[in-house]
């Protein structure tokens, strides 16, 4: 009996029914918890935001340039501080769900509580949230196929299933992800932009390739990049990550000059598409793109500084401390529904947060008892022993491990260096990396396991 199920179970058709099954189920788990996610005031300010997919069509799109006087100097600010992709799906949902722009709330504002940003028309309708929330949701569930992919192109079908269920069961992505804000975009984005380096990568390295694979995969890590960094500017360090492993994996084989110099061409053209796709969403920047760098690094610091000044409570004291927390929200920091303390008073996020809690869609709770404290060290471990396959990666000179090794690495760099705050919303770009190093970790323990098993005992003299 066991000899016919494993037979079964070995039939091409059935594995690829068994994946499906899989991915679909776990995307499905994503997409459930959608309308019970606790509200957060971001939401609001990212809804008011799409108002721009209303200027286009109205024929009013000249608003989205960059103006020293502008109509309306709040929404050019955010125009600047923020993503651009997020909002326009946002609008798209919005128009999809039958809502005009007379039905869209105003910013929500910070100084005032929540009974008067309620009244006052900060404070979407339901249905306006969960057709914006949806915008983002959809995005957060197609993450998980493509980190399955990812954990199959470069450790298999083991790493697959573990890489795609770590990240669907996560606290800090779902609540992140299903939010009508930037972090559902910059989710899916930052695992598809890492997934096409290494196929692309795997492709450049081989002893031939074609022109359709060299330049379909520049044109597909383009748009990705582009896409990423058009979703929420922290995207920039992953789709560094992506173009450095290539390049690296690229510099590694010592091809002939001729041959590296073509393959260095065809990674500098996929550039140039990121920049135009991330260009051609961000109008505000199309008058003086370089002065619009340095504005946005301005207002980032800016932002960061008045951060500090509102919630010193929050501030690490130092780079150890930074260290120590990055550490903790891996492991055994249990989810975190705001940043503001003064939200921990007000009634009605406390019933959304324990509706939430109670139901089955809130993922592993880590830190929150024993037995979540226990898998949030576990994943932590599982995590620190992915660095070893990808040192193996790296010995090979693949792709995998040029992309994956500078995705873990220049995303804790840029989180350390420019994040002071002990939030963990911050430490998102994190858990899609730690998905991974932890499948890809378990999967090498695993595969040592077999390996120690099927070893012959050594014979008795």
């Amino acid at each position: 009996m066991i000899k016919r199920l494993r037979s079964w179970f070995a039939r091409r058709e059935v594995r690829i029914g068994v994946e499906l099954l899989w991915i679909t189920a776990l995307m499905v788990y994503v997409l459930a918890g959608t309308s019970l996610v606790p509200f957060h005031g971001d939401e609001s300010t990212q809804i008011m935001m799409s108002r721009d997919v209303y200027y286009i069509l109205q024929g009013d799109g000249s608003r989205l340039l960059y103006q020293v006087e502008p109509p309306d100097a709040t929404e050019q600010h955010l125009r600047l501080l923020n993503g651009t992709l997020p909002k326009y799906l946002i609008g798209l949902a919005a128009l999809a769900g039958g809502y005009g722009s007379d039905d869209l709330n105003d910013q929500w504002l910070w100084g005032a509580d929540w009974a008067w940003n309620v009244t006052d028309g900060h404070m979407p309708s339901d249905g306006l949230l969960l057709a914006a929330r949806w915008s983002s949701a959809i995005l957060a569930a197609l993450s998980v196929p493509a980190m399955f992919g990812l954990g199959w192109l470069w450790r298999g079908r083991r790493a697959a299933y573990a890489a795609s269920l770590i990240l669907a069961l996560h606290p800090v992505v779902l609540i992140q992800g299903r939010r009508a804000y930037m972090e559902g975009a910059l989710l899916f984005f930052s695992v598809l932009a890492i997934l096409i380096a290494v196929a692309w990568g795997q492709r450049l390295t081989r002893p031939v390739i074609s022109r359709r694979a060299m330049w379909g995969g520049a044109l597909g890590l383009g748009m990705a990049a582009g896409l990423l960094v058009a979703s929420k500017h922290s995207g920039a360090a992953v789709a560094a990550a992506a173009y450095g492993g290539v390049g690296l994996a690229i510099l590694w084989q010592r091809f002939p000059m001729r041959r590296t110099l073509r393959l260095l061409a065809a990674l500098a053209t996929s550039g140039i598409v990121a920049l135009a796709v991330f260009l051609a969403l961000n109008p505000a920047w199309w008058s003086d793109p370089v002065a619009r760098v340095g504005e946005v690094l301005d207002l980032r610091q800016g932002l960061v500084t008045d951060q500090v000044a509102a919630f010193p409570e929050s501030v690490y004291p130092d780079t150890g401390a930074r260290l120590g927390g990055m550490l903790r929200e891996l492991s055994v920091a249990p989810p975190v529904y705001f940043e503001a303390p003064w939200w921990a008073g007000y009634p009605e996020l406390a019933a959304q947060i324990e509706t939430y809690r109670a139901s089955p869609w809130a993922g592993i709770q880590t830190g929150t008892n024993g037995l979540t404290t226990a898998i949030g060290v576990g994943l932590l471990v599982f995590t620190l022993m992915g660095c070893v396959p990808v040192a193996e990666a790296l010995r090979r000179g693949q792709a995998a491990g040029w992309a994956i090794g500078l995705w873990a690495l220049l995303n804790a760099a840029a989180i350390l260096i420019s994040i002071p705050l002990a939030w963990q919303r911050y430490a998102m770009p994190l858990y899609p990396v730690q998905a991974i190093l932890a499948a890809a970790g378990f999967d090498w323990l695993a595969g040592r396991i077999a390996t120690m098993r099927q070893r012959p005992a050594p014979a008795r003299v």
